[in-house]
């Protein structure tokens, strides 16, 4: 038999379903957002996607890592992930963040 309970209960007040419910429809917004941002920029390096919002940032970037830091930095480091498609560096670094708090949470 059915727990009378739950059904009696309205769905405003059942444990925890706002907080889910909210969770699932701020996931189906951001999955929008990024099919909106696929389709303006395609699978696009992050390096063209950047050198579209601002030409020089590049150049000037290249220029204090290899100068004050170290070149083998820009060549084997930044410029790999400058070629990855624009998508994955938030990818990864999203998923790290989130792998880092939940490692924390649980101690």
């Amino acid at each position: 038999m059915a727990n009378s309970s739950l059904i009696s209960t309205p769905i405003c007040k059942m444990k925890g379903f706002g907080r889910d419910a909210g969770m699932r429809l701020i996931g189906l917004a951001l999955l929008a957002l990024a099919a909106g941002l696929y389709l303006m920029f395609g699978s696009d390096p992050l390096g063209a996607l950047l050198f579209r919002l601002d030409s020089g940032l590049l150049s000037l970037v290249q220029a204090g890592v290899q100068r004050y830091l170290l070149p083998m930095l820009w060549d084997h480091v930044l410029l790999p992930v400058l070629e990855a498609p624009a998508w994955g560096v938030p990818l990864v670094l999203g998923a790290a963040l989130t792998l880092f708090g939940w490692m924390r949470a649980r101690g």
